[in-house]
């Protein structure tokens, strides 16, 4: 990726004020880009008649603006800037792609009248905005807007409470509230335009529907697109890779065998597969065997510390590598998410890939199971008018799709907001080292997977039959923990499940394997908050420095848990009081979530 921040007058330009913010932004946003970025930053100036200023952050020597006469263009994915160029055509309300750009990536592009900036669907690379009196700000880092708003003082930056509070009961901002006051992220099928000293949220330029071609066979349509988008994504990003190594995150699941699949059909050389667990995990089982069957080389590892010292400095280190956004799956927030072999690898894993339907779990979807999923994904951990005010922001993106179906509502979340939103923070902590490689978030998969029918998509059938194409061998190995497509739960499906049924739902055979890092928390002087995590994170919070500030943030129940918690003597108390799995993995997550708020309240991830 690149980082692109746009700066736009509201007036007539004055040249050496714009100069100076320009020089405060790139002074101080640089230092927390992350070891990849290397390369000295480019100020374009100029682009519009205020006098609009590009500041681009390139990871890699290539450049990603384009200019064509009065119209020029740029995008933070390498190689796209040329695209959007070509395809956007003259300005209108609203804009227009006249052919589809595939990828993922934030882009903006303008004349001498207008600018617009807009993302691809997911929203990996998001746009977010801000505005002070004498100027527009754009960029897909927000952090970037908050340094040039503050002129580089970053003891002026101000961060956001309800981003705070969104963040404690999500994982992630529903509201498109960002860490940093007045900086916001567009709802994800909008653009930002600015023209004639004003800035609006419009609708995002118009994309050609994926045609899908007729077949007899029920099963069939939308097949072979979706095995050439996704054989288009996964060349796309083979071609800008810098570091022609890729690390491939292999549990062995649905996701990571299909795309373990593309790359082994490329004959990738430098592909080094990564799971994550010890010699009795399932997942691992099930890695090793598909690692053996492409020869690949393949590492099992105990996760890193991202600060291998000290477990409270990597969940700070967390929040610096993603700026101010916290990771959405709070439990990985110590451990180092990227970890290359080499700086500027690829990392590749499959995220959320939308042609599974994610939350589409069965045919009929009512307004009960939309009630269930908004419950499951809010911790209302917070008080009952903090509770409020965020469960509000989830409804209200619900209703900004009037006349939705149930159905597809459910659908427009898992591709709009977990794909998206969801993604963010660690999309930002990959860039840092690693070149981002998620061929399953790409907009020409993504339109795809909007013109499957949604049975194609909830049972899995798409799916299973792409996979049957790429890597037909692979159908033959178990899943880990008695994994199964969804038309497969309650037995073999006799049109489409093949000789191989009984293999695929076999228990996984273990295979001798050397975990790597075993010994890697032995010296942690704080080690007992991962390895005792109920009484240690209870114990920690309570003593933290901003304890004071969160426990008027969080709820009564929430508070008397944490103190009940941290009065044990053992973890295994702990454990037996929660009584359920769930209930346990859901307290884990809650307490790293305060633990990354505590952190967060300190302001030290401001200090790169």
């Amino acid at each position: 990726m690149t980082v692109l921040l746009s700066i736009v007058p509201r007036g007539t330009a004055d040249k050496a004020g714009l100069r100076a913010v320009g020089s405060a932004a790139v002074e101080s946003y640089t230092p927390f880009l992350g070891p990849r970025y290397g390369q000295e930053p480019v100020i374009h100036r100029g682009l519009s008649s205020p006098g609009a200023v590009l500041v681009e952050w390139p990871a890699t020597a290539a450049r990603h603006t384009r200019r064509r006469a009065i119209r020029w263009a740029s995008a933070t994915f390498p190689g796209v800037g040329d695209e959007p160029l070509r395809s956007s055509g003259p300005f209108g309300q609203p804009m227009e792609l006249r052919t589809p750009v595939g990828g993922s990536y934030m882009a903006i592009a303008g004349n001498r009248r207008e600018i617009y900036a807009w993302n691809t669907v997911p929203a990996l690379e998001a746009v977010h905005y801000g505005e002070d009196a004498d100027y527009f700000y754009v960029s897909n880092r927000p952090l970037a807007i908050a340094l040039a708003m503050a002129r580089g003082d970053v003891d002026a930056v101000e961060t956001s409470d309800d981003y705070l509070a969104e963040a404690l009961n999500f994982g992630f901002s529903m509201s498109g509230q960002t860490p940093f006051a007045g900086v916001t992220t567009i709802p994800t099928r909008s653009a930002v335009k600015i023209s004639g000293g004003r800035l609006e949220v419009v609708d995002g330029p118009a994309r050609p529907p994926a045609t899908i071609a007729p077949n007899e066979d029920p099963f069939q349509p939308g097949v072979s697109e979706l095995e050439a988008a996704l054989n288009s994504s996964t060349d796309r990003l083979l071609a800008a890779l810098p570091e022609k190594t890729i690390q491939l995150r292999l549990s062995g699941g649905k996701d990571s065998r299909l795309l373990l699949g593309l790359l082994r059909n490329r004959g990738v050389e430098n592909l080094h597969a990564v799971t994550q667990g010890n010699e009795t995990s399932e997942e691992v089982m099930v890695a090793a065997q598909l690692a053996e069957m492409t020869g690949i080389q393949h590492s099992v590892v105990r996760p890193a510390m991202s600060v291998p010292s000290s477990v409270i400095d990597s969940f700070t280190q967390s929040l610096r590598d993603g700026q101010g956004f916290f990771l959405s799956e709070a439990l990985g927030a110590p451990y180092a998410f990227a970890d290359p072999f080499v700086i500027g690898e690829g990392y590749a894993s499959g995220q959320w890939p939308t042609f599974k339907g994610l939350y589409q779990r069965k045919k009929s979807i009512v307004q009960a199971d939309l009630d269930h999923e908004w419950a499951a994904h809010n911790a209302q951990i917070l008080t009952p008018e903090l509770n409020e005010k965020t469960a509000q922001a989830l409804l209200d993106w619900a209703e900004s799709m009037p006349g939705s179906t149930p159905a597809e509502i459910l659908y427009a979340y898992g591709r709009d907001i977990r794909a998206s939103r969801y993604m963010q923070a660690s999309t930002v902590v990959v860039d840092a080292y690693s070149q981002v490689f998620f061929p399953f978030a790409d907009s020409e998969v993504t339109a795809v997977s909007d013109a499957l029918t949604p049975y194609l998509r909830f049972s899995h059938i798409a799916m299973f039959l792409v996979m049957r194409r790429v890597w037909n061998e692979s159908m033959a190995v178990p899943f880990a923990r008695g994994g199964r497509f969804r038309f497969e739960r309650d037995g073999p499906s006799e049109k489409l499940s093949g000789p191989d049924f009984a293999q695929r739902t076999a228990p996984p055979e273990p295979r001798p394997v050397t975990v790597l890092g075993a010994d890697r928390m032995a010296g942690v002087p704080d080690r007992a908050l991962v390895e005792e995590p109920l009484t240690a994170s209870s114990r920690y919070l309570l003593e933290c420095a901003a304890w004071p500030r969160l426990e008027k943030l969080l709820s009564p129940q929430f508070v008397a848990l944490i103190r009940k918690l941290a009065a044990m003597e053992t973890e295994h108390e702990a454990l037996m009081t929660l009584r359920t799995a769930k209930g346990r993995v859901h307290t884990r997550v809650n307490l790293a979530r305060a633990i990354l708020a505590d952190r967060w309240l300190s302001r030290e991830w401001l200090r790169p």
